[in-house]
């Protein structure tokens, strides 16, 4: 008889451990998930052809602002990191002789205080009177999650004594990584 109980016993506590191990009667559980999508990294600037402005023949210099540069990081990012750069062709007019050129390495290019949206968790560091002789960094981001930046760069081109009149074009490009 004993060993019968024994073995009535040892099957009872084996069939409960095993109910133990599933959810009780009226119960179900289900694992679930959920995604946050993140978008892309892009940089936008004036569109169009930007006036800016004039300055009388003999000036030295001329400065003047572009216009807002913004900066739209919607990654969601645990690191949120990008660098703006910013590079320039030469302005000329007329033949393109050297009284008619405004070489990019005689402009000078300086963001300004960037603005972020508000709630935005990070830091914006402006750039300061860089030449633009070869591509520059405008601005870095550093931060979390997703951020949106706007600055409105100035522009300083030196002038020679001997530039001569007339309308001066060149390209400014900003990319951002």
């Amino acid at each position: 008889m004993r060993t019968i109980r024994r073995k009535i016993l040892a099957a009872t506590l084996a069939g409960s451990a095993i109910v133990a191990g599933f959810a009780s009667p009226g119960q179900a559980q289900t694992d679930a998930t959920f995604d946050i999508t993140g978008g892309t990294l892009a940089i936008a600037e004036p569109a169009s052809t930007v006036d800016l402005g004039e300055v009388n023949a003999g000036s030295l210099a001329l400065n003047a602002q572009l216009g807002d540069v913004t900066v739209n990081d919607d990654r969601g990012a645990l690191v949120a990191e990008w660098t703006a750069t910013v590079s320039s062709t030469d302005f000329t007019t007329g033949t393109e002789t050297t009284e008619e050129t405004v070489t990019a390495a005689n402009i000078t290019y300086s963001s300004g205080v960037g603005t972020a949206q508000l709630l935005e968790n990070g830091a914006f560091v402006a750039s300061v009177g860089l030449g633009l002789g070869t591509p520059q960094t405008a601005g870095t981001w550093a931060g979390i999650g997703v951020n949106h930046v706007t600055w409105n760069p100035t522009f300083v081109f030196t002038l020679a004594t001997d530039q001569v009149a007339g309308t001066y074009a060149g390209t400014v490009t900003h990319s951002v990584a």
